[in-house]
């Protein structure tokens, strides 16, 4: 496979900026960068009908900024490249483009645009992080948002500053209303508290009611819809939070809540807004993961006319177009990440349908000044995170876990001669799927700093991109990981359990039904190498199970082999090699204690041995896991301490009682540690080997109709999509 050189890319693009059409330039009074990337879209469907609104609805989409302040650069393929470096984002020249595609479509004095978020807002940086997402906030309530979907790391604070940001306190008898913190007017339609009901529900979920032993609807947290009147065009805007809450953090954070998968919520909404409501378009705002929209789109009827994503960071520069039987359409279409993209679909109306749309994707370049009263407000925003005014003892506890703001966020940590970052498209050299150098880095502090043989970290699709030549700032870290994790190990994994972790990983990632998909990418591994086969046994109509040894069946066969050739620190991995979990054993009825208890069997007669020390992140609230590893529950584990011992938390024979958390170290501590004393403060080619992973096959054939790269393949792995192996 061809290595991507990104800053080749960033200087073959850089002749393209004249080309762009330059209609925002001219409303703002811009130089003549190019804004607007990606020609025009257009399609149509025809209709008797004469009754309803007709007329232009803009729809200005931002999403996924996930905590991202101020610009950053972008060493992707599709960077712009102003210079050597191409820098992208920022709240304030984001909100320069709001400001000038507002203006286009202001018409006779009447603005015909509606400025909607989606997605992860509050997480992702470490400003957003220790003021529990009050930062964004502070910025983005003066954007002026009709409504926002929360992302699934909008719950990272937990439920109650959920409400608090989103929802508001309710008047009451001696108490008047509190409004909600973000005046962004959060709808969640598939969003549901687990333990109160509402009669008056309405599309929703039922449960039984354990006071009455009655069936009722549940409750949701927040409002399902709302309307709103564009010059004589009726919309109706409906809105979905994420499907699977936070499964890298657990369950904690959103305790006593429930997300479902839409499928029986969209459909009755859509009906409700158009036959009920009578409007004459149906928006749906979604942070399910753009594959599941998808999949709606094309097999629940009726329909949205726009889905408008997050989750999955895709840049669609043109829309997905689902045909319907009765001749309607649905358009599909995602902002990326970090704020370096706005989306605009200007939509055409014509007695109550859809008859046209023109849609445009807008990179938040260099070009684009900021706006002055946003940039002074992301100022005061950042202040107390930022060295000449930085507060000392900031804290935050997520999970169970505490953590402390120790430096500020612009302090240098260590310098890098590699680019870092996890973003390529999957046709490309270290697709971003699969492996990136910022979550290597990630993995092998983690090792380094834990002791441990390997380690492993969830494929987040967060972060940012660090060129090479430039400095690794302490922001830097927040952005890859900003969630309070703490550094934990096993010490008892066995061969059989990294090979179903690499098998089911693959699969949460490639699977062709996206109701399989664990959220995210593939993992990122230390001391863990093999050939990835993406396709394998995912080609049917249904995955191959993974099946692989067990206690009760110890010579199973292993059903796929999307991992193989796998080895630890460059040993082949027996991965027949199982896990004994048996304390006690019986032999012709006399029980005893059994000499190979949390031990590792081995597959090949050799003695039992005491297994892998693999490193992951832990919260004090899944004390009995690392990486949530279900397989891991009721082994040994430990957590390194910020003097860099190591105490056990659970297991057999663990303690009672948990350390303090102030007393366990921080991943993005174990970061600063590993950047400054093990790499000697400089990140080169020679201490961040690429490559862990052989990529002998992933899906990267496009289907017809998506018209624009990607990073996960939207439809995973099928027989349409895998190239021949």
């Amino acid at each position: 496979m061809k290595k991507h050189n990104a800053r080749e890319g960033l200087v073959k693009q850089s002749s393209a900026h004249n080309t762009r059409v330059k209609a925002l330039c001219a409303v703002m009074g811009l130089a003549s960068a190019s804004l607007i990337s990606a020609s025009a879209l257009a399609g149509s469907t025809t209709t008797t009908t004469t009754t309803g609104g007709s007329g232009e609805v803009t729809l200005i989409q931002t999403g996924d900024i996930h905590g991202h302040l101020v610009p950053r650069p972008n060493l992707r393929s599709d960077a712009l490249g102003y210079k050597s470096v191409s820098m992208e984002g920022g709240v304030a020249r984001m909100y320069t483009v709001v400001r000038a595609l507002r203006a286009l479509a202001t018409k006779d004095g009447v603005n015909r645009s509606l400025l909607l978020n989606t997605g992860d807002t509050l997480q992702g940086s470490g400003e957003a992080l220790f003021s529990r997402g009050q930062a964004m906030i502070d910025v983005l309530n003066s954007f002026g948002f009709v409504a926002h979907a929360p992302g699934n790391w909008d719950f990272l604070y937990g439920t109650a500053r959920f409400e608090e940001t989103f929802k508001g306190t309710p008047a009451t008898a001696t108490t008047p209303a509190v409004p909600p913190l973000a005046n962004w007017n959060a709808l969640g339609s598939n969003l549901y508290y687990t333990n109160q009901f509402d009669d008056t529900a309405i599309c929703g979920r039922t449960a039984t009611d354990p006071a009455t032993g009655t069936v009722r609807p549940l409750k949701r947290v927040l409002p399902t819809y709302i309307i709103k009147k564009v010059g004589n065009v009726k919309v109706g805007i409906v809105g979905f939070t994420t499907a699977r809450a936070i499964a890298a953090v657990g369950t904690s954070v959103t305790n006593n809540y429930m997300f479902t998968d839409g499928k029986s919520e969209v459909p009755c909404f859509v009906d409700k807004l158009r036959n009920v409501e009578k409007v004459d378009m149906v928006v749906m705002m979604s942070e399910m993961e753009m594959a599941r929209d998808i999949q709606i789109a094309e097999t629940i009827s009726p329909s949205p006319d726009v889905i408008l994503n997050s989750d999955m960071h895709e840049r669609t520069t043109a829309p997905i177009v689902v045909d319907h039987a009765d001749g309607t359409k649905t358009l599909i279409v995602e902002q990326g990440q970090d704020g370096t993209v706005v989306g605009n679909l200007k939509l055409t109306v014509k007695n109550g349908k859809v008859t046209g749309w023109n849609y445009k994707q807008i990179v938040v370049a260099e070009g684009i000044p900021a706006d002055k009263t946003i940039a002074a407000k992301v100022a005061k925003a950042r202040a107390p995170f930022v060295a000449k005014t930085f507060v000392p003892g900031q804290k935050v506890t997520i999970g169970g876990n505490t953590t402390v703001l120790l430096r500020p966020v612009d302090e240098t940590i260590a310098f890098t001669e590699v680019d870092l970052h996890r973003s390529n498209f999957v046709d490309e050299d270290m697709p971003g799927v699969v492996e990136g150098t910022s979550h290597n880095l990630i993995a092998d502090a983690m090792t380094a700093v834990s002791g441990a043989e390997s380690s492993s970290i969830r494929g987040f699709r967060y972060g940012t991109h660090v060129p090479a030549g430039w400095p690794i700032t302490m922001e830097d870290i927040y952005h890859y990981v900003p969630i309070a994790a703490k550094l934990g190990r096993t010490t008892k994994a066995c061969g059989a359990d990294l090979k179903f972790a690499i098998e089911q990983s693959t699969q949460g990632t490639f699977a062709s039904d996206p109701t399989l998909w664990a959220g995210g990418w593939m993992f990122g591994y230390n001391g863990v190498s093999f050939d990835l086969d993406a396709c394998d046994g995912l080609l049917g109509a249904t995955p191959v199970p993974v099946n692989g040894p067990t206690l009760a069946l110890p010579t199973r066969p292993w059903g796929t082999n999307r991992g193989s050739n796998i080895k630890v620190n460059g040993v082949p991995l027996n991965d027949m090699d199982i896990y004994d979990s048996r304390a006690t054993i019986t032999v012709d009825g006399v029980s005893s204690p059994n000499p190979t208890y949390q031990q590792c069997l081995s597959s090949t007669g050799g003695p039992a041995y005491d297994g892998y020390k693999v490193a992951g992140y832990w919260y004090a609230d899944d004390k009995t896991t690392i990486n949530n590893c279900n397989p891991c529950r009721g082994r040994q584990v430990q957590v390194v301490k910020t003097d860099g011992s190591v105490v056990q938390v659970a297991g057999p024979g663990a303690p009672a009682t948990l350390p303090p958390s102030e007393e366990l170290m921080d991943i993005s501590e174990a970061v600063v540690q590993y950047l400054r004393v093990n790499l000697g403060g400089t990140v080169t080619e020679a201490n961040l080997p690429i490559h862990r992973l052989n990529v002998k096959r992933l899906p990267t054939i496009n289907p017809p109709g998506y018209n624009f790269k990607m990073i996960q393949p939207l439809k995973g792995a099928s027989a349409e999509t895998c190239p021949a192996l």
